[in-house]
């Protein structure tokens, strides 16, 4: 199908072609299945328009609707596969991405991060160092570190964002993999209440504790 009859089946339907274009798509028509198929899908546009009984306009209907209105059917008809296809990919990133970690590049942390409170040390010559930020929510409690990492340590490691609660059960809320010399922003969250937390732990791979906070007013955001 040449590009001059790509968009000449909803005109031609409603009859908005001229007569030489008219004559010459119906030749094609014999000629070109695909576009044969295309005018079938849309042989029922005029009955439904028929049908129709829109309000009176308040203003003249400009001359230039029809044009803009079968020009919107072709590009619907193209963009629909793309849609879909976008749709399916953004849904599987955004699935990928919550309750992640979001890398930063650079040592600076960005404007946007808020400082937390800095968590405790408890394993010597662990290369990360966290600041945590504890957000109560009507269903829990929301929890964001900002990570940094020593430069010079070996290999990336993955750790666990665990946290403890005042029964003594405790909840994993996110995993990440460091990257020496970066910045991390890590999120997690919990169905237990900022007063229900008896502490926000970092483990390592071999669940070693080796950042620790305990709540308290500094911590959680106002």
């Amino acid at each position: 199908m040449t590009d001059r009859f790509t968009t000449y089946d909803a005109a031609y339907l409603l009859g908005a072609l001229s007569p030489e274009d008219r004559r010459g798509y119906e030749a094609h028509l014999r000629e070109c299945h695909e576009c044969s198929h295309a005018v079938a899908q849309l042989a029922g546009l005029p009955g439904l328009l028929a049908k129709a009984t829109p309000p009176a306009p308040a203003d003249p209907v400009p001359d230039s609707l029809l044009p803009r209105l079968l020009t919107e059917v072709t590009r619907h008809r193209a963009r629909s596969r793309r849609i879909v296809v976008a749709a399916l990919a953004a849904a599987a990133v955004l699935a990928a991405v919550l309750g992640t970690v979001v890398g930063l590049d650079g040592p600076d942390r960005p404007d946007d991060v808020r400082p937390g409170v800095a968590m405790a040390v408890v394993a010597d010559g662990t290369p990360i160092r966290a600041e945590a930020m504890l957000d109560g929510k009507a269903w829990g409690t929301d929890i964001r570190l900002t990570c940094t990492y020593d430069e010079h340590a070996y290999g990336s490691g993955t750790y666990r964002l665990v946290v403890i609660g005042d029964d003594g059960a405790t909840q994993q809320v996110a995993t990440w993999s460091a990257v020496p010399g970066q910045v991390s922003t890590v999120a997690g969250s919990t169905s237990l209440e900022p007063a229900q937390i008896a502490s926000v732990e970092v483990r390592d791979e071999q669940d070693r504790p080796v950042l620790t906070l305990t709540p308290d007013s500094d911590s959680l955001e106002e």
